[in-house]
């Protein structure tokens, strides 16, 4: 299913669930995972100003510059499955349960039908990676548009299969209904045989807060018993081959040099490799212990430049 890229990559069994900040993505890779998929609705969209392209590796400088091309955010399958695609990953924060929630919010389905693909770089579009509390102002909402879209397409398809007005259409319960006929199909009836690419909008009819019923509301967590038994992986349980782990010995002040460092004991350690490049020094090991072990041995002595205080520092960075 997946490929091996320029950098490592760590894979999660049976989510396909990638956790690396960088890789590249193989349009192959995309289109055999989609023919794993088979048919349904492929939810696509694209940013006018976007400068940054995942595939050639340039990014941009904010969540607003995003790929030109971001494609494969949802995917509806024939049996009802929901796939969505996120660049974003679950390192305890609980959005795995909090997007799935808006892609049901909005998609008009249960949580359990929704499956997140997290993190994997050769899948997912780029939004800058997990950091900063973004996920649920940035991820969230585009999820919600997403999804806000697929239910429009569906009621499209409805619609035209019907040969009536979209407008008297309704979504709910994974199904299209049409109230005057009496008549229903759901999605896996609507989308297959078929692959429709649908682009956003550029205002979406999302549903408020006051009418939300699945979001924002109490749910029991996606995945929660594997989270307290500790079955779980978080992206530190990965483990590639000929992986090794870094520990930087770190300066003791910003600006400082380095003079001398002491690092024989730190050597003589099984694996261990010792990095100096500069100013900059470290250590390498086969297991993370073992190098924070050997960070801890290396003796360095630095020339340290004057420090801001505290009390100073606001001013010093009003002024500079």
């Amino acid at each position: 299913m997946t490929r091996k890229a320029d950098f490592a990559v760590g894979l999660e069994p049976e989510r396909y669930e990638l956790h690396s900040p960088v890789s590249v993505i193989f349009e192959s890779d995309r289109r055999d995972f989609f023919r794993f998929l088979g048919a349904g609705i492929f939810v696509a969209c694209t940013a006018p100003k976007a400068t940054a392209l995942q595939e050639s590796g340039r990014r941009g400088g904010s969540e607003d510059n995003l790929p030109q091309d971001i494609d494969a955010w949802m995917h509806i399958g024939e049996k009802g499955e929901i796939t969505v695609f996120t660049g974003k990953v679950e390192v305890g924060q609980n959005i795995r349960t909090s997007l799935s929630q808006a892609v049901a919010e909005e998609l008009r389905v249960s949580i359990e039908s929704v499956r997140l693909v997290m993190g994997d770089t050769q899948l997912v579009p780029f939004d800058m990676g997990t950091f900063g509390s973004r996920t649920t102002p940035v991820m969230n909402l585009q999820l919600r548009r997403v999804s806000a879209a697929a239910r429009d397409a569906l009621i499209g398809i409805a619609a035209k299969q019907w040969n009536v007005d979209p407008e008297r259409l309704s979504a709910a319960n994974g199904k299209i209904y049409d109230a005057k006929s009496n008549r229903s199909a759901s999605y896996s009836e609507l989308v297959k045989g078929q692959q429709i690419t649908q682009l956003l909008p550029t205002e979406d009819p999302l549903i408020p807060a006051t009418q939300w019923k699945v979001a924002g509301q109490p749910v029991s967590k996606v995945d929660g018993r594997d989270f307290v038994t500790g079955k779980h992986r978080y992206p530190s349980d990965f483990r590639l081959p000929d992986m090794l782990y870094g520990k930087v010995v770190r300066p003791s002040s910003f600006g400082a040099t380095l003079l001398s460092a002491e690092t024989r004991e730190a050597s003589q350690m099984e694996g261990v490799t010792v990095v100096r490049d500069g100013d900059f020094l470290a250590v390498a090991a086969p297991a993370s212990a073992m190098a924070e072990k050997a960070a801890a041995t290396i003796k360095a002595e630095w020339k340290s430049q004057p420090q801001i205080s505290n009390k100073e520092l606001f001013e010093y960075l009003k002024k500079t």
